[in-house]
């Protein structure tokens, strides 16, 4: 699956959305400066921007892992600034305390079950330093159309997609394997459990995004302006999170955690943010 999205990548407009959420969300939870930083997946920087660019804007080295050889190469040849390892995010080859940030968006709902996801967790959280943060989203399941995907067999999703969309991402299905993840109180359990302090929770993507991923298929190579109207009308579904219809709409869940200098503990629930 990813050879064919690495051969021709076509939802080019649908990512520049995409990448423009995730952005904001560093901008909110990330700041710099930051000596070195970690980003899980590259699957985002191996066919676009991805969050390489905003990364490397604060933080002197950016340090990317994937389980794929083809999408670390490719990642790195479109930002060479970064530095890629073939890697299990499982069992990161990383000391303890490696890095101030760790940046896992959308990684860890690949799994077959839950306690991958702690494992996965744990791994993060020992690789950060006291006092560093980690910006943590994962799938929501609340969200009907995702719940609906995950009551899918892998196999069939796959081949839909594959039939429907032609290697392409045109009819909005995911390439990707659609596993467990966690709700909002199982990742604060969770990050707890991992040694971490929860700080704040928020959520994304709010856009329907079968149908945003489809129109922005339609717009692909048409004028400027039409291109960026389209996207200030997707930014706008971002204002959901600040209501109720957020639990259900948002396509991630986002936290951020920090793990508490050593000889302090964390208490108290996190904020939520818009």
């Amino acid at each position: 699956m990813a050879a064919v999205w690495l051969a021709r990548p076509t939802d080019g407009l649908w990512r520049r959305h995409s990448d423009a959420v995730n952005r904001a969300l560093l901008e909110r939870w990330l700041p710099g400066p930051l000596e070195r930083v970690l980003k899980t997946d590259l699957f985002d920087e191996a066919v676009g921007d991805g969050l390489a660019p905003a990364l490397a804007a604060r933080a002197d080295r950016v340090i990317g892992i994937d389980l794929n050889v083809a999408i670390v190469e490719a990642a790195l040849r479109r930002h060479p600034s970064t530095e890629g390892v073939v890697a299990d995010v499982r069992a990161l080859p990383f000391d303890d305390g490696s890095f101030d940030a760790v940046v896992s968006n959308s990684t860890l709902d690949h799994f077959d079950d839950e306690s991958q996801i702690s494992r996965a967790i744990g791994e993060l959280g020992r690789v950060l330093r006291p006092g560093g943060r980690l910006v943590l989203t994962l799938d929501n399941p609340a969200n009907p159309v995702l719940a609906l995907a995950k009551a899918l067999p892998r196999q069939r999703l796959n081949r839909v997609w594959r039939v429907a969309g032609r290697g392409t991402a045109r009819v909005g299905l995911v390439p990707y394997y659609v596993g467990a993840t966690l709700g909002r109180a199982a990742m604060r359990e969770r990050a707890r459990a991992a040694g971490l302090e929860p700080r704040a929770e928020t959520t994304l993507v709010h856009v329907p995004r079968v149908l945003a991923v489809m129109a922005a298929s339609l717009l692909e190579g048409r004028a400027p302006g039409a291109q960026e109207r389209f996207l200030r009308l997707l930014a706008a579904f971002e204002r959901l999170a600040a209501t109720p219809a957020a639990r259900f709409t948002a396509h991630l869940n986002a936290l951020l955690a920090v793990k508490p200098e050593r000889g302090t503990n964390g208490s108290g629930p996190p904020r939520s943010t818009a």
